[in-house]
């Protein structure tokens, strides 16, 4: 008896394939208008952060974490120099800025009339800036007690430094002549007791202690040649090292 031949079997409609492509598209439309939404709540100080950060990556700035809130959370981070540490500027009036240059913009801005008048100088610094000071418009010849008329200008320094929360490093420097005193037996001391004296003074003034502290370096790191009076005058100097946070 001859087989009937075997019907294929029927293959199945699959009626809610559908479905697969109408998930990819509500998909992207939730995609799609989570980014238009996004877009229109920019948070302009965050975008100006942003762009700062791609400012200095591009122009080999240092390492600098901005916070996104006052209350801290993340940062963005910025381009890091061979040999330079991270840093963190939080508090006072660089919260939020450009690191140690914008804050030492804002002490150009704050100690313009001492700027102007030539008793401090705005400097930047391999760890931050300084408020350089020469000696001799703030201490007598051989003296490290600080004059009068020079207190109101450590008042108004100790202003500026009040408000932000950056360690300071009190430096006394002298130049390379030999202490014509008894008093002292080396520059060592003499630069060493000016330091202090200028450090004790910001203390007075309401910069807290924990912040402070000194250094004497001497004649060992003069800015100029000490050939000339003029050179080593400026050699004879105070500064006072605003150090980037750590």
């Amino acid at each position: 008896m001859a087989r009937k031949p075997r019907t294929p079997p029927k293959k199945k409609d699959n009626s809610e394939r559908w479905l697969l492509t109408y998930a990819d598209m509500i998909t992207l439309l939730m995609l799609f208008f989570i980014i238009l939404y996004s877009m229109s709540t920019v948070n302009p100080a965050k975008y100006q952060e942003l762009a700062q950060a791609f400012q200095s990556v591009f122009s080999g700035g240092p390492l600098q974490v901005f916070p996104t809130s006052s209350t801290g959370g993340a940062g963005v981070l910025t381009g890091l120099n061979p040999g330079q540490k991270t840093a963190s500027n939080r508090g006072g009036p660089n919260q939020g800025t450009g690191g140690a240059s914008v804050l030492r913009s804002q002490a150009v801005s704050a100690l313009q009339n001492l700027v102007k008048a030539g008793r401090v100088k705005v400097i930047p610094t391999e760890n931050g800036f300084a408020i350089s000071m020469i000696s001799d418009l703030y201490f007598n010849p051989g003296s490290a007690t600080l004059a009068p008329d020079a207190m109101p200008a450590l008042q108004e320094v100790a202003g500026f430094l009040g408000q932000i929360s950056n360690s300071i490093v009190v430096e006394g420097y002298t130049d390379n002549l030999p202490v014509d005193t008894k008093q002292w037996t080396s520059n060592w001391q003499l630069a060493s007791e000016r330091s202090l004296s200028v450090l004790m003074s910001l203390e007075d003034y309401g910069v807290p202690t924990e912040r402070l502290s000194s250094a004497s370096y001497g004649e060992t790191r003069p800015v100029v040649p000490n050939d000339t009076p003029e050179g080593r005058a400026q050699n004879r100097r105070v500064d006072i090292v605003i150090v980037e946070k750590m």
